[in-house]
């Protein structure tokens, strides 16, 4: 989604002159029709043929239709190993996301709590447990060491008889790490609880939904300014008043703000995110959990064991190659297959995989159940972590952007930064080292202010407002 103009009463974003505030939701390019390609009279096939819908989240409808109370809100950040992503960041780095995503989880619990109609069905706070197979254990441990060394994440050792009796025997997992603080959350009505709050603010803040798709979103300067003002002095100033932002709608409408921050999914490309962001697909299924008892005692015995219901922790394998939980009587079980979203999907294949994965696990799971299944679009970016900022503070468009597929408490606390963003406050000093890691100036290639109102003698005054 990209959000223009909302009110000087929500700092950070602020409408130019008359224009009233707007949130522009442009999801609604999935309704696109598709055409068939031809060469020499016969058709190209699927592939060829394929019209990429607009990016979104792969989420259930609730009811029999599958649990809409799916969306993990974890602290891990979406790697491999912590060892890969210090390689790409330094330890400081893997500290620093730590940080910001344990921010992040409690902002979004805490917003939650607050704002949804029914908050003790649509979060459940029920914790998380990464396992790993037989073969994995010392790898395991060798992540649950670094974890601890860090000091930044509550977690304990599980070996293979906790392990057994949480999953069951059949499951054959070999040692897990539990993560209590970890939660999940309906995001659809999460998401909406926000626009309702937002638009509630005495007129602050107007929303428009399903509005024509966004084409582009860029900064305008005044015919009397050059494009990048990074090098002048006092006059700086004087030249961002006349700047601002306009989105362009595919029915010719402009949205114009002093401001304007991109934060969608994986389809939205432009100049400034070429090379750095690559749509993805997820893919989704629920699986009917059956209402049977559970050998907790002698998981090795009798029925093998199995998982809690109708709700249980959250469950990932080391390396996230799946993740799911029992939601609603439901498994719920998601992968990335890593193919670009400009491709088809192979929709069938990869939700059949996650299927046939869960019933070998869980093999108490009636084996010709029909489910549903969902694939959605997501962003990854070259080190898995968000792109945030401004491409230079001359810039009005402010991107929140590249959630890996993991994004629901990184991304929460990258946009309780929307001010310091936008140059409102300075940065709070436990906001500096995340702001720093995710700016999108690691990959511009250049150092980006963390105030669109600082001129060159300031930033070079005051470094803790860089990013």
């Amino acid at each position: 989604m990209g959000s223009v103009g909302k009110g000087s009463s929500t700092p950070g974003l602020v409408p130019t002159s008359s224009t009233p505030s707007r949130f522009v939701d442009g999801t609604s390019s999935s309704s696109r029709s598709r055409s068939r390609i031809a060469m020499d009279g016969e058709e190209m096939g699927e592939e060829a043929s394929y019209a990429p819908e607009n990016s979104g989240s792969a989420v259930f409808d609730g009811g029999s239709d599958g649990p809409r109370t799916i969306k993990m809100i974890v602290t891990m950040p979406p790697y491999l190993d912590l060892g890969g992503f210090a390689d790409h960041h330094g330890w400081d780095g893997v500290n620093a996301y730590l940080d910001m995503a344990r921010r992040g989880l409690e902002i979004e619990l805490d917003l939650a709590s607050k704002l949804l109609p029914h908050p003790n069905e649509q979060v459940k706070r029920l914790g998380s447990l990464m396992v790993c197979e037989n073969d994995d254990v010392s790898r395991l441990r060798r992540e649950y060491d670094r974890l601890v060394g860090t000091g930044r994440v509550r977690c304990e050792w599980r070996d293979r008889d906790d392990v057994a009796n949480i999953h069951g025997r059949d499951a054959n997992f070999g040692a897990g790490i539990w993560m209590p603080d970890d939660a999940r959350i309906d995001s659809t009505a999460y998401a909406r609880a926000l626009l309702d709050a937002a638009s509630n603010m005495g007129g602050a803040v107007t929303v428009v939904e399903d509005c024509s798709p966004m084409t582009s979103v860029e900064t305008m300067i005044n015919a009397n300014d050059h494009v990048d003002n990074d090098d002048d002095d006092e006059n700086e100033d004087d030249h961002r008043r006349s700047h601002h932002a306009e989105v362009r709608l595919e029915d010719g409408r402009v949205l114009r703000a002093r401001h304007v921050i991109v934060a969608t999914g994986g389809m939205h490309l432009d100049a400034n995110l070429a090379g750095l962001m690559t749509p993805r697909y997820s893919y989704l299924v629920a699986l009917p959990h059956p209402r049977r008892r559970r050998s907790t005692t002698t998981p090795a015995g009798g029925d093998g064991g199995g998982m809690e219901y109708p709700d249980s922790p959250n469950f990932f394998t080391l390396g996230f190659s799946h993740d799911w939980c029992v939601e609603s009587d439901f498994v719920r079980i998601s992968g990335e297959d890593h193919f670009s979203g400009l491709k088809r999907p192979r929709s069938d294949e990869r939700c059949r995989n996650l299927a046939e994965w869960g019933r070998r696990k869980y093999p108490y799971i009636d084996p010709g159940a029909s489910y549903p299944s969902r694939h959605g679009v997501y962003s990854e970016t070259a080190d898995f972590l968000p792109l945030v900022g401004t491409t230079s503070a001359s810039r009005r468009v402010c991107y929140m952007v590249g959630c890996n597929a993991w994004g629901q408490a990184s991304l929460s606390a990258v946009a309780s930064w929307a001010p310091a963003l936008l140059g409102y406050r300075d940065y709070r000093p436990d906001e500096v080292e995340g702001a720093r890691l995710c700016s999108i100036g690691r990959f511009v290639g250049r150092e980006v202010s963390g105030s669109a109102r600082a001129t060159r003698r300031s930033r070079t005054m005051n470094a803790r407002s860089r990013l």
